[in-house]
This record gives C-alpha cells, sequence and structure tokens, in this order.
C-alpha cells in the first residue's frame, strides 16, 4: 500500500474519533481522548529520548507527565499547576539520587524528563481546555482543522511544485513551496470554520489564526523530526499506519494547539 494510501485509510479512522469527541455533550469527551494521546505520546517520546531507561524510570516519567497533564484540565487553578511542576523540578532531580548511574548522565536524563513532561503533557492539554469555552466545539475543529490542512496541504505542494529544501538536515522531503501551501491550507480551513461554525470571526481573524497556526505547526513537525534523528529512530512508534506512533501525528498540534487557545482567550469569542 502506498504512503498516500495508507495515510488516507489512517484518516478515514482517526477524523471520526476526533469528531465525536468534539461534539460530545461534556468537555470530558474531549479530554479523555487528549489524555489518552497525552500518555501514548509521553510513552513514546521515553521510549525514544530514554531507550536505556529501567520499567521503574519509565513509568515515573510517563506517569508524571500524565499527573500534569490531568492537573491542568481538572485544577483551574493556575497556582495548582504550578505547584505541581515546582514539584516534579524537585522530584525528577533528587530521583538521579537514586538511580545509581554515572553522575554525569544525572542533568541530562533529568532534563529529558521534564522535557518530555512539558512538550507532551503541557502542549496537548489545551486542546481539552478549548472545548470548554463558550464555542468550544468550534475551537476545537479550528485547531484540528488548521493543523490536518497545513500537513495536507503541505504534503500535495510539495509533491507537486517542491523545489527549495525546507531544512534538508532535519527533514529531507521538506521544501518551501510545501510550507507555503501548507500556511495556505491553515487559512482556507479557518475560512471555512468561520463560515460555518464561527460567524462572528472575521477575515482578518481568519489570517491571524491560520498564518501563524501554518507556521507553528510545521516548526512543529520539524522539532519531532529532530528529537528523532537524534535518537536515531525514523518514526515514533508503530500505532497509526501509514503515520508511525502517536508523536508523527500530533508533532504539529502540539505547536499550534497552545497559540490556538491563547487566541481564543484574547479574543473573547
Amino acid at each position: 500500500m502506498s504512503n498516500l494510501a495508507t495515510r488516507v485509510l489512517t484518516a478515514a479512522v482517526a477524523v471520526p474519533i476526533l469528531v465525536a469527541a468534539a461534539l460530545c455533550p461534556r468537555p470530558e469527551g474531549v479530554w479523555t481522548l487528549v489524555f489518552l494521546f497525552t500518555l501514548a505520546g509521553l510513552d513514546e517520546f521515553f521510549r525514544m529520548t530514554l531507550p536505556d531507561a529501567s520499567r521503574r524510570e519509565h513509568f515515573f516519567a510517563v506517569g508524571s507527565g500524565g499527573v500534569f497533564a490531568a492537573t491542568l484540565f481538572w485544577c483551574p487553578d493556575q497556582e495548582a499547576s504550578l505547584l505541581l511542576l515546582t514539584a516534579m523540578v524537585m522530584v525528577a532531580l533528587a530521583a538521579r539520587l537514586l538511580s545509581g548511574r554515572e553522575l554525569r548522565e544525572a542533568a541530562g536524563r533529568a532534563g529529558i524528563t521534564l522535557l518530555g513532561i512539558l512538550y507532551v503533557g503541557l502542549l496537548f492539554t489545551p486542546l481539552a481546555l478549548l472545548r470548554r469555552l463558550p464555542s468550544g466545539v468550534a475551537w476545537v475543529a479550528l485547531a484540528l482543522g488548521m493543523t490536518f490542512m497545513n500537513d495536507t496541504a503541505a504534503y500535495f505542494a510539495g509533491r507537486f511544485f517542491g523545489r527549495h529544501k525546507l531544512h534538508p538536515r532535519i527533514s529531507p522531503g521538506k521544501t518551501i513551496e510545501g510550507a507555503v501551501g501548507g500556511t495556505l491550507g491553515s487559512v482556507a480551513a479557518a475560512a471555512i470554520v468561520k463560515l460555518w461554525l464561527l460567524p462572528e470571526f472575521t477575515w482578518t481573524d481568519c489570517v491571524l489564526l491560520g498564518v501563524p497556526a501554518g507556521l507553528l505547526g510545521q516548526v512543529g513537525d520539524l522539532c519531532e523530526s529532530m528529537i528523532k534523528r537524534g535518537a536515531g529512530v525514523k518514526d515514533s512508534g508503530r500505532v497509526l499506519p501509514g503515520h508511525g506512533g502517536v508523536l508523527d501525528r500530533i508533532d504539529g498540534l502540539l505547536f499550534v494547539i497552545p497559540y490556538v487557545y491563547v487566541y481564543a482567550r484574547w479574543a473573547g469569542k
């Protein structure tokens, strides 16, 4: 089966699940899906970056990220999240005292643990927080739509018009033409959501959301590729046919979602 065919097949399965979660009468439905993806993403991240971790170390890292993500959603009090993150910094460092590994690895492994908690646990959770907003369904659809349209448009624009490499050292297949096409795709997705779900949006809103989201999505994709290359792996996992792992599918979302959430809170729509 070709790469394009497997992408289409995976999307045919994943999109209805995401739509069902977005349309769930309560935000908890979105959070459940987000939380499961978060745990899977954390598992993949630490398997890539700490492949020699013991089961206890791996469980601690994944569990800490899950606890942090759950706290962000269930405890609106920002002080609770800040205190938990503070405790995780101390615990991640203190755990090195008991690891028995070479001391020169201590700071690096503690740093990787904290990076994974923030990279997956912090950046993905705002998707569930979007569902709590007055127009939550529309905002969730907007974040997902802009990211997926970015990915799809970039793929086809790069395939048919790509001539100039975007970042060959990290991702040889990506082109500047693909990046431009992906950004235009994000703007188009924002326009569709405006016409369908957010009539109070202006065309300026579509541009202010679509252009940064298009760029951020591609930066997120490149950052995950950088992590994979550093770890010496092709895919973050094998959960999704045609897409590799969970992180391979949500890497762009991880950078887009926080921006959309901040914009939604700032715009008050």
